[in-house]
């Protein structure tokens, strides 16, 4: 039975599937977009922050350039000095695999996103929103079919994102048949992205964590 408080979270994923493509990769790359813009204005001379940094040895490499695309120089360049000064040689020959910090907030959050589905499953609104959405993509789609215990949700789940994933077909094979020199340019704007929505479809959003690294 779904609980009867809906609270932030609730809305967020309602608001989230009613968007084209994946609701859980929408969510958490614009979560982790909201973080890294705030971060170099608000946690750099963060004592916290700092300590988590080093013993990191800053972000991964996906997290890394989506930081520096915020552009705020002066911001990276404290870090990186911090860094160095910290780790310096083991910055670069130290052992690798430490987890990126950025990572386990995201891993945090997809498991949010997947326990409100769970606790709200039932809920009238949340079904029909359901109903409307092109369901998950392949990463967070198999994520909820090996952490999801119940199998009435695990098939529903996989029903809708198969169904939006073959929703595709049409609108590949027109784009394709708009290359050939008798037809105009697709206008639409979905025909002329259905390539792009079908690799977010089949490996996600490229902001989101590849499959081997989702939780």
């Amino acid at each position: 039975m779904a609980p009867t408080m809906k609270h932030l979270p609730f809305f967020a994923v309602v608001e989230a599937l009613a968007r084209p493509g994946c609701a859980l990769c929408q969510l958490v790359s614009a979560e982790t977009r909201r973080y890294l813009d705030s971060l170099l204005y608000e946690a750099v001379n963060d004592a916290g922050f700092r300590t988590t940094w080093r013993n990191a040895g800053g972000f991964c490499h996906r997290h890394t350039w989506m930081l520096a695309e915020s552009g705020d120089v002066l911001g990276l360049a404290i870090l990186y000095l911090d860094l160095i000064q910290s780790c310096d040689e083991n910055l670069l020959i130290g052992p690798a695999g430490r987890r990126c910090p950025v990572c386990d907030r995201e891993a945090a959050s997809v498991r949010g996103h997947l326990g409100t589905l769970v606790d709200f499953w039932d809920d009238a609104e949340l079904q029909a929103a359901l109903a409307k959405s092109e369901g998950l993509c392949g990463p967070h789609l198999r994520l909820a079919l090996r952490t999801i215990r119940h199998k009435q949700i695990r098939q529903k789940l996989a029903k809708l994102s198969i169904k939006a994933m073959r929703q595709l077909v049409p609108d590949l094979q027109t784009l394709i048949q708009r290359f050939d020199y008798r037809h105009s340019p697709p206008a639409d704007q979905r025909i002329r992205l259905a390539w792009r929505r079908v690799i977010e479809r089949v490996v996600g959003h490229r902001d989101v964590p590849e499959n081997r690294d989702l939780p």
